[in-house]
Formats: structure tokens, C-alpha cells, sequence
């Protein structure tokens, strides 16, 4: 009997990043998330899931860009845009994009911004960042903004 390949998820996981009350920026300053750390699991496929509440009175055809950031997992680690390992500000100048999240024409305050985005290879140690550009800060409560990933293996069965 020949072996099937599968994979193998892991529970969703939040990822600390705060995005209550961020400032709208035309030239990559936001917000990055915390560094996980996948010398453990070593998660060959991510599965990202972002949920972004809009602020009061949004610009319409706007976005939200969300950026991956490498962590080559070195004694003095090299970060893309030289990111922090916690959750913090950071200008995104280097750092590849991974997806954006587009407002629609006459957004209303409170409008969500939703998309789920797949990293392969994530390497060692990851994090994200996200910057928006909808003319007004992003909802002031952390908690309803929502960045939430799954990792994923293959199996042989």
C-alpha cells in the first residue's frame, strides 16, 4: 500500500501584536508583532488570519498591508527593518508583503478589514508587521483587532 502525504495543523495560535488607536502612515510606519519562535515546532506552512476594525470615519480605497518579517535565529539576530523581538512600532522599508486588506469605496467607522494569507517557509523565528494608510487610527481597542495564525506539517500516513 502506497503512503499518503497530509498535513497536520496546529490549534490557532494569537500573535501579540497591539493595533488598538494605529496611526495612518503613506510611508510604512506601524506596528510589529512579537517574534515567534519556531525552532520547536519548525511549522514548514503558516496559515495567517488577520481581522482589522477600522477607525472613525475611514478614507474609502484604502488598505491595510501586512508584512512578514524573517528572524535568522543568530546570537544577535538579523530582523528585517531591524524589528525588535516584542510587540512595537517600526518603519517597514525591507520587510516582504504578504497580502492587503482593501477598504471598500464608503467605508463606515467600524468596518473590518479580513483576510487570511499563507507563508511558506517561515524559517526559524517570524513575526509580522502591519501598516495602514486609511487617512484615520485604526479602532482603539486592542482586543478587536485579531492576528491569529496555524502552523502546518506534512505527515506521512
Amino acid at each position: 500500500m502506497a503512503n499518503t502525504v497530509t498535513d497536520s495543523f496546529a490549534s490557532p495560535t494569537a500573535l501579540t501584536i497591539s493595533l488598538g488607536g494605529l496611526a495612518s502612515s503613506t510611508t510604512g510606519v506601524g506596528r510589529q508583532s512579537t517574534i515567534v519562535d519556531n525552532t520547536t515546532n519548525k511549522y514548514q506552512t503558516v496559515e495567517l488570519s488577520v481581522h482589522i476594525k477600522l477607525g472613525t470615519s475611514p478614507t474609502g480605497n484604502k488598505s491595510a498591508q501586512v508584512y512578514f518579517i524573517r528572524d535568522n535565529n543568530d546570537g544577535t539576530p538579523i530582523r528585517d527593518d531591524s524589528a525588535g523581538a516584542s510587540d512595537a512600532a517600526l518603519t517597514v522599508l525591507n520587510a516582504p508583503l504578504i497580502g492587503i486588506l482593501v477598504d471598500k469605496t464608503s467605508p463606515s467607522t467600524g468596518d473590518l478589514l479580513e483576510g487570511n494569507f499563507i507563508v511558506n517557509d517561515p524559517g526559524p523565528k517570524w513575526g509580522i508587521a502591519i501598516v495602514h494608510d486609511t487617512a484615520v487610527n485604526l479602532d482603539a481597542t486592542n482586543g478587536n483587532h485579531v492576528i491569529s495564525f496555524i502552523g502546518k506539517n506534512p505527515v506521512i500516513n
